[in-house]
């Protein structure tokens, strides 16, 4: 039986892309269970932690990525498979020291900060891996293969965040064991990962190296002293220099950190909506928060991949865009019924909590979409000998906005309510726009 549809996959790519998705299956328990979402919602109900706090929960994911140009950078000249297998095995030892965490308020603290630090780390984990899908994976499948590969991450992942939400709401001390057996899923991970293959890695290697193959010239990246990529100002240098000399791609950058913004500012006001203003249970919570979204993003995935493949990036960022775009919306409807809940009267928590559904449904497609363009978008621009530098500059971008937009929606949410929403709502507006005027710039793809 062919449950991983290998045949489907390029004969090339097929030995790959199976020992890939081998070693996905355990490690989406460790992406799953490390989610800001997650963590917020841990943060929130089991420590009782502050608005504050739970915003930095929920960022952490975002604000790690700030690290990711320094993880491009590493893998210049080095091998992929022995950078990625580091990263993984620190993130791991991360979840393994939660077992030590006391259930104090001064435990929700120290809680956050190995989340984060699990993120610095698996913020790398997703840089050296979008390079080595462009290795292993060609261009025309590489959409369909990736859209596959987030799938198999994705049902343990779900499954995981599930089990877990149980758990706690029968005992919300149980942390001290389900991330030590997620620590575990991530040692069998990293077991499984030594059996992935680099394809033309030692030429890339060559290249890096100044010693260019089959003519090539060696392009942005070139490998750096530790000293040199530890430097905040060389690492920001290295940004500026990409967007300088690629003007589309900065474009680009662009108009996603606009939809970024909007997206981040609202992440952990809707926690605190839900957690909080609703007081809603750990599975509802994270149904709504987390696995609904997830849920939808696998559903989507398949469709999505397609359709990626035949438009390519920014034609695909317009509809990407466009769901994001109605997320929000639909929240802030949802966010007004919060606010006026004692004009409106019963009726009012269900019909919240409805809307948010139908937010939580626009979200999903955003993330199975956003799964390829987010992963694969910068392919798009780079040259091979580029891939992770241009990566790098993306997430570390993300990581930019992740870390100031969560805690500025917080505060406006605290000190302005509903403003957070209809400003997030048109940033979210105006990157959309920013990608409809590149598509139609760009020439049409051909069919």
């Amino acid at each position: 039986m062919d449950l991983l549809r290998a045949r489907n996959v390029p004969f090339m790519a097929r030995p790959g892309y199976v020992r890939e998705a081998w070693h996905l299956l355990p490690w989406g328990v460790v992406a799953g269970m490390a989610e800001g979402n997650v963590a917020g919602v841990v943060v929130s109900k089991t420590f009782q932690g502050s608005d504050l706090l739970i915003a930095i929960a929920v960022a952490a994911p975002l604000f790690a990525k700030l690290v990711s140009l320094v993880w491009g950078l590493v893998c210049v000249g080095r091998r992929k498979l022995r950078v990625l297998t580091l990263l993984a095995s620190a993130s791991t030892l991360c979840m393994l020291s939660v077992a030590m965490t006391p259930h104090t308020p001064l435990g929700g603290i120290l809680f956050v900060a190995q989340m984060a630090t699990a993120q610095i780390f698996l913020s790398g984990v997703v840089t050296v891996r979008t390079g080595l899908w462009k290795s292993n994976y060609p261009p025309e499948y590489r959409g369909q293969i990736t859209a596959r590969l987030q799938l198999v991450r994705l049902i343990p992942s779900i499954a995981a965040t599930a089990a877990a939400a149980q758990i706690f709401d029968r005992d919300p001390a149980a942390y001290r064991f389900v991330y030590p057996l997620t620590a575990l899923c991530g040692l069998v991970a990293i077991h499984l990962l030594q059996r992935v293959r680099v394809r033309g890695e030692a030429s890339e290697i060559r290249q890096a190296l100044g010693r260019p193959a089959n003519g090539l010239s060696p392009g942005l990246a070139e490998p750096f002293t530790l000293v040199a990529m530890l430097s905040p100002g060389n690492v920001i240098g290295r940004m500026i220099r990409v967007l300088r000399e690629d003007a589309r791609f900065a474009r680009y950058c662009g108009a996603l950190m606009l939809i970024g913004a909007g997206n981040l500012m609202i992440g952990p006001v809707l926690l605190v909506i839900v957690t909080q203003e609703l007081a809603l249970g750990y599975l509802v919570s994270l149904s709504l928060l987390e696995m609904l979204p997830r849920g939808l993003m696998m559903v989507s995935l398949y469709r999505w991949a397609p359709y990626f493949d035949r438009v390519g990036v920014v034609r695909f960022r317009v509809a990407n865009g466009a769901c994001w775009f109605s997320f929000l919306a639909l929240g802030t409807l949802a966010a007004l019924v919060v606010v006026f809940r004692e004009r409106i009267g019963p009726p009012a928590p269900a019909l919240a909590v409805a809307l948010f559904t139908a937010s939580a449904v626009a979200r999903g497609l955003g993330f199975g979409s956003g799964a390829l363009a987010w992963n694969l978008g910068h392919l798009h621009f780079a040259r091979r000998q580029d891939a992770e530098v241009y990566m790098g500059v993306h997430v570390t971008l993300t990581g930019l906005r992740g870390l100031i937009m969560p805690l500025l929606g917080i505060w406006l949410w605290t000190h302005t309510g509903l403003f957070a929403w209809i400003l997030a709502t048109s940033l979210s507006a105006l990157g959309l726009l920013g990608y409809v005027a590149m598509a139609r710039a760009e020439t049409p793809p051909k069919r």
